[in-house]
């Protein structure tokens, strides 16, 4: 591979990463905004706002998705982890 085709597929590789950043926004923003619905249903069955189990069901998901691919399931954990304080933070909101 010569320098111009190197650039080239830099430059292609970096307009991908920025699309798929843009959809993983607007994907974390469209979880987000079930933050009220989620807690307005908490409310009605008396749950408390963190569901352990539900925890352990999202961290078993992400485990059996990624066992045969080549990617950090504990670093991808922590991504939906993240996510879910994030959910936690919005379902605060509605308190």
């Amino acid at each position: 591979m010569d320098k111009i085709e190197a650039e080239n597929l830099l430059n292609n590789s970096r307009d991908k990463i920025d699309k798929i950043d843009n959809q993983i926004l607007d994907l974390i923003l469209e979880r987000t905004s079930l933050a009220e619905d989620i807690i307005t249903s908490k409310k009605a069955l008396n749950k408390d706002l963190f569901d352990p189990s539900r925890e352990e069901i999202i961290h078993n998901k992400i485990l059996d998705a990624v066992k045969d691919k080549e990617i950090n399931a504990e670093k991808v954990i922590k991504v939906f982890d993240l996510l879910a304080s994030i959910s936690k933070e919005e379902q605060e909101k509605y308190l």
